[in-house]
């Protein structure tokens, strides 16, 4: 009750305060945005995308799942000081509220600490919308996944070998959808893809939104490295689980084994709580990146993995609804009764791992660079009228600039 209290103060001081700093009249300049809350790793590459349409964009965390210097403002150092935990996020909203026109959250949290998991602070969003400023968002997978809805989808899924009901995503189909009604009246847009658009009803499923920056550290850090066609060696089968129950690694582990037995040469690497820059070295030995074969959609993980050349085993449960030129993308459809099987042939057909690998490369470049995601972000900012709040007498748009008289 005290600590209710306490942020019940902190977000009433915060709303005086950006409402008092919001009259004082901002220099003209570009639409600025900022994509902050759930520390999602292609959020700052999105962010990198969104300058090429002319916006000043950053990326902000207040806390991290992985070691990266990749957004513009890493506070999670300061978040391990139990006061400064507690007022930081206010102060920054503050700060953010008078700095951006557009704000961009995934549907479980803001810059404000929710209360409890996957539950947005309601009044962040009423003081935004109040200052005029525009809030687009996007989905991850774990913000906007409910139980009911999920198993209605069928075997496998996401709730098939979940271990903590309620913890590991939203669950709760009433809080849900509560939650989601509050996200979609505040939004200038929502955009969902893959399994995600089974949650939320009228987003936007075009945008696809997680590109892979080919010409990061001057191209090295995607090079591609494709399976070699004369290799003797084992079939080197890479994984990359963050949670094993919800990706079906259970099922590798098993298929991995049944197939030593059988004399196959194979091998299971597992890559787990490393570096992004140690994770993409390890997919980079890999013949074969399994992602999973449960949840019926893809992670980021296959994204990286074919943007390295590599062949990529996934469960998608609707290519021709979830994927960005279904024809084209060549991940290998690989539910969870079709794991061992599927090993098998590739451990026997090193050619087709390699036709497979260079398929990959190639759909990454063709669709999912952060020039086509950008393209497709501008494009979708003018379906929804998204244009980046004008100072009095001035106008924006999401590729130009804001001017004052």
């Amino acid at each position: 009750m005290i600590r209710d209290l306490v942020h019940g103060v902190l977000l009433a001081t915060t709303s005086a305060v950006a409402r008092v700093l919001s009259r004082r009249r901002r220099r003209p300049g570009p639409v600025r945005s900022l994509w902050t809350g759930s520390p999602i790793l292609n959020m700052a590459i999105n962010a990198q995308a969104e300058r090429r349409l002319g916006v000043e964009s950053d990326s902000l965390v207040l806390h991290t799942y992985f070691i990266t210097d990749a957004f513009t403002y890493d506070l999670s150092r300061w978040m391990r000081v139990p006061l400064v935990r507690t007022v930081l996020p206010y102060a920054v909203l503050v700060w953010a509220s008078r700095k951006y026109d557009r704000f961009h959250f995934y549907c479980d949290r803001g810059v404000l600490t929710p209360r409890g998991p996957y539950r947005m602070v309601t009044g962040e969003l009423d003081l935004l919308r109040g200052l005029g400023r525009e809030l687009v968002f996007w989905t991850y997978g774990a913000d906007v996944r409910t139980t009911a809805r999920t198993k209605a989808l069928g075997e496998p899924n996401c709730c098939t070998n979940c271990p903590s009901p309620g913890r590991l995503c939203i669950c709760d189909d009433v809080a849900g959808a509560a939650q989601y009604a509050r996200v979609r009246a505040a939004a200038s847009a929502v955009f969902s893809m893959g399994d995600m658009i089974e949650y939320t009803p009228g987003s936007d499923p075009g945008v696809y939104f997680w590109p892979v920056d080919l010409e990061a550290d001057g191209g090295s850090r995607y090079a591609p490295s494709y399976p070699e066609v004369a290799s003797s060696g084992p079939l080197r089968v890479v994984h990359a689980p963050n949670h094993r129950h919800f990706k079906g690694t259970d099922h590798l582990i098993a298929a991995v084994e049944r197939l030593r037995a059988s004399g196959v040469s194979i091998e299971l690497v597992m890559v787990e709580r490393v570096p992004n820059v140690e994770a993409l070295r390890l997919y980079r030995t890999a013949d074969v990146v399994f992602d999973q074969c449960l949840i019926g959609y893809h992670g980021y993980l296959a994204q990286e993995a074919m943007a390295l050349g590599k062949p990529v085993m996934c469960f998608i449960r609707r290519p021709e609804s979830y994927l960005l030129a279904p024809g084209e993308c060549p991940i290998i459809n690989t539910p969870r009764d079709a794991v061992e099987s599927t090993l098998r042939e590739l451990a026997g057909d090193r050619a087709r791992l390699r036709r497979l690998g260079e398929a990959g490369r190639r759909y990454i470049e063709r669709y999912h660079t952060p020039e086509r995601f950008a393209a497709r972000l501008a494009e979708a900012y003018r379906r929804h009228g998204v244009t980046g709040p004008a100072d009095a007498g001035g106008s924006a748009h999401a590729g130009g600039s804001r001017s004052a008289s």
